[in-house]
């Protein structure tokens, strides 16, 4: 993560901060941080799964349980 830090005199309101024009012509001093957002790894399947029920669901239609 790099910081940069410079000191300059704002001529005129290239910052869109609140209030900023308050601080034309005056010496201010802008410091540029870097933001690192951490990200999970994408998680990669190799397989599929499977489930067995023992016979549990023979006599039932699924697809009377699915949304269609």
């Amino acid at each position: 993560m790099e910081i940069i830090k410079f000191k300059t005199k704002l001529k005129s309101n290239v910052i869109k901060l609140e209030n900023s024009e308050n601080l034309i012509g005056k010496e201010v001093e802008i410091t540029i941080k870097e933001i690192v957002h951490e990200t999970k790894p994408k998680r990669k399947w190799s397989t599929l799964g499977s489930l067995n029920l023992g016979g549990k669901l023979d006599d039932k239609n699924i697809r009377d349980l699915a949304y269609e």
